[in-house]
């Protein structure tokens, strides 16, 4: 990607509003045995390649300088990667890129932080020869892919769903419905079996037998009629069951 290009992704990451799952801020560098100037060269590479990686919105220099001023004691010295992300949710970013720019050894070279809000937390480094015009931002941006994953919005977890109540009292309800419509059925076939030999308890009633036999096969088909009914209700209500699973399903 051209100087040029970088610049256009930046001056539009400036001008978008940033969220707090996206917004990116870059430290002004530190700076160790290189002049204020190269420092400042080094950072506005840097400051591009940021702005190119996806889903990164970039805060302007000038608005980053502007909340340092107003952070007072929010970005004191810390010591481990959790204190710093502590200091990004403080500050309502989602990364806080913080840079050293070197001049060790006859050479520039930049240290890269790379802090995020919700815990992980990434070095880089790179070296940046001056002979070399647009080179410092190819290799802050090869240095800054490989630690970098993509900044994403994603829809909080849905909690753990206790146990669907409704498919659970239709299968409930079923399951007593089909028991006690076999309990019927299994006495209208007691009460047939016991009335179709020789009359059976009716045998003894003399006169009475045609009354008897009436009321036990009367009683029969009651039992039969019942049955079938809670047979067919519990099937209903575990058909129920299974449509109301089908519907809660996420």
């Amino acid at each position: 990607m051209s100087p040029s290009a970088s610049l256009a992704l930046l001056l539009l990451s400036m001008s978008a509003p940033c969220d707090t799952n996206t917004r990116v801020v870059l430290m002004p560098f530190e700076r160790l045995a290189l002049p204020s100037a190269d420092a400042r060269k080094l950072e506005d590479a840097t400051r591009r390649a940021v702005a190119a990686l996806p889903g990164a919105c970039l805060e302007s220099r000038e608005d980053t300088v502007a909340r340092l001023r107003g952070s007072g004691a929010a970005l004191a010295a810390c010591g481990d990667a959790a204190c710093r992300s502590a200091q990004a949710t403080a500050l309502g970013v989602r990364r806080l890129v913080r840079g050293v720019a070197l001049g060790v050894g006859g050479k520039r070279s930049v240290a890269l932080t790379v802090t995020d809000a919700r815990g992980p937390e990434a070095r880089a480094q790179f070296e940046a020869p001056a002979t070399a015009p647009g080179e410092a931002d190819a290799r802050a941006r090869q240095a800054l892919q490989q630690v970098w994953s993509p900044l994403v919005t994603t829809q909080p977890a849905r909690a753990p769903q206790g146990p669907r109540l409704l498919p659970k009292v239709l299968w409930g309800a079923g399951g007593a419905a089909l028991l006690a419509g076999v309990g019927f059925g299994l006495a209208a076939r007691h009460t047939e079996s016991k009335v179709s030999k020789n009359g059976g308890e009716c045998a003894a009633a003399g006169e009475s037998f045609a009354d008897c036999f009436a009321s036990r096969l009367d009683a029969g088909r009651r039992q039969a009629r019942t049955s079938n009914v809670l047979l067919g209700a519990g099937a209903l209500l575990g058909l129920g069951g299974a449509v109301s699973f089908i519907w809660e399903l996420p």
